[in-house]
């Protein structure tokens, strides 16, 4: 339904038969092919997309998933109704080996501030980038960080909406296909995402490369969080610290859990059948 657009499809180095695919496509002026001489990655690939891109918005739309057909119309009504909004998001559909919604816990506009600090607190809920656009002039705050696994998307969106603020449309506008081969379920198996998290937020608070406005919540409680989130890979890799992977894994945990202070404190995230609670509530807008 917005046909105002250019298509930059960007192979990086697959096996499959993306030629034949595009090839029927590329007599449309709209859209570009290009073919990496080398595989960079997801993320290297997605900073490649950013690189060629001219539009006014930017929207990343990984292989494997879908766009429903007024995506593109809606998000781009959203930025262009408000001039502040660095990132516009919306709900997902989930497809493939399971089937459901994933909604956003809140809705329409929001202060960049509130969004960064909700976040924190809670996980990162912003979406993939399928599920997100934003503007091409606030790639001053730079691209996607290729030396982290899990949260290469969750860290670029928390640079964005410390420079802007954040629309949240209400509809599964996006479908992200589960299947068995994602990189995320490696990273859950070896707790990455639960140190990556306790980096970034360690990290942030400490002005360690970053400047992000956190005023208004207590920077400390958050890192004492990731860090307890962190112990539980500690005491879950214990029974198989004879094997070197879920050693180095112990090692890594056990540091992290001495060094904050949060070896007992820890273990209710274990014990505890009750949903952890929220440092900080936003109201939806």
């Amino acid at each position: 339904t917005f046909t105002s657009f250019e298509l930059i499809i960007i192979d990086d180095c697959s096996k499959d038969n993306t030629d034949e695919v595009v090839e029927k496509y590329l007599s449309d002026p709209r859209v570009k092919y290009i073919k990496n001489e080398q595989n960079l990655g997801l993320v290297g690939n997605w900073n490649k997309c950013l690189s060629v891109a001219n539009g006014k918005y930017i929207k990343l739309l990984c292989a494997d998933d879908k766009f429903r057909s007024d995506l593109l119309m809606k998000m781009v009504e959203a930025m262009e109704k408000y001039p502040s909004v660095s990132l516009v998001c919306c709900n997902k559909q989930i497809f493939g080996s399971t089937l459901s919604e994933v909604k956003l816990p809140l809705q329409y506009f929001h202060k960049g501030r509130d969004i960064i600090n909700n976040t924190l607190t809670t996980y990162g809920w912003l979406g993939e980038p399928t599920c997100v656009m934003f503007r091409s002039t606030n790639l001053h705050v730079g691209g996607f960080r290729t030396d982290v696994t899990w949260l290469p998307d969750w860290e670029m969106w928390l640079r964005q909406l410390n420079v802007g603020d954040a629309y949240l449309i209400p509809e599964p506008l996006a479908y992200v296909r589960l299947h068995e081969q994602q990189v995320t379920k490696t990273v859950m198996k070896r707790y990455i995402n639960y140190f990556e998290e306790y980096d970034l937020s360690r990290n942030i608070r400490d002005k360690k490369g970053y400047n992000i406005d956190t005023s208004g919540i207590d920077m400390n409680e958050v890192v004492k969080y990731r860090a307890e989130k962190c112990a539980i890979a500690m005491y879950k890799t214990l029974p198989f610290v004879y094997k070197s992977q879920e050693r180095k894994i112990f090692l890594k945990a056990a540091k992290i859990a001495w060094r904050e202070g949060v070896v007992i404190s820890s273990l209710k995230h274990i014990f505890s059948k009750k949903p952890a609670k929220k440092i900080l509530t936003i109201e939806t807008i």
